[in-house]
């Protein structure tokens, strides 16, 4: 019974929960869109890259596709050599444990930057159906605790 006991909850709590942790990029973005003005400028796109203990790894979903990239940077290189040549306004060292076990989101939404980067980071469910722009990701991440370290760097967000 011990040896059965073990194995039942050492094997289902390792599937059930895993972790996350990404860098998560808000930046002005170069939207073509009209309605883009409505968004929060430095929080028109988000995106992110993480170290995996060999690479830098990004991920940035966009209007026509989502970009998976290794980047070019070694083990010495911090966040901010990462991210240099971005439009980035903040970025947010996120560490968040995701549960397995539950749908993350069965409602029909739209296939945005932000939905994808809820999706990477298992975020969704009832409490977040609203999250719908960069800026309102930004507030959830910050206000929930998941952002653990944030950095503000310097923009060209001149543009409207």
């Amino acid at each position: 019974e011990g040896l059965l006991s073990w194995l039942k909850h050492s094997l289902i709590e390792e599937w059930k929960y895993d972790t996350a942790e990404w860098y998560v990029i808000f930046e002005h973005g170069d939207m073509p869109w009209k309605l883009s003005k409505l968004l929060k400028p430095g929080y028109r796109h988000v995106w992110a890259v993480r170290w995996d203990g060999f690479n830098w790894i990004l991920f940035n979903p966009r209007l026509g596709g989502t970009d998976i990239e290794i980047l070019a940077f070694g083990p010495k290189d911090n966040i901010q050599n990462v991210v240099k040549d971005t439009d980035c306004s903040v970025i947010i060292h996120v560490n968040i444990r995701r549960d397995n076990t539950r749908i993350r989101n069965p409602y029909p939404t739209l296939c945005t930057c932000v939905e994808q980067m809820k999706a990477l980071l298992g975020i969704g469910g009832i409490r977040t159906w609203h999250i719908y722009t960069a800026y309102q990701l930004y507030k959830y991440l910050i206000k929930e605790h998941h952002g653990q370290k944030t950095q503000r760097t310097t923009t060209t967000t001149s543009k409207n």
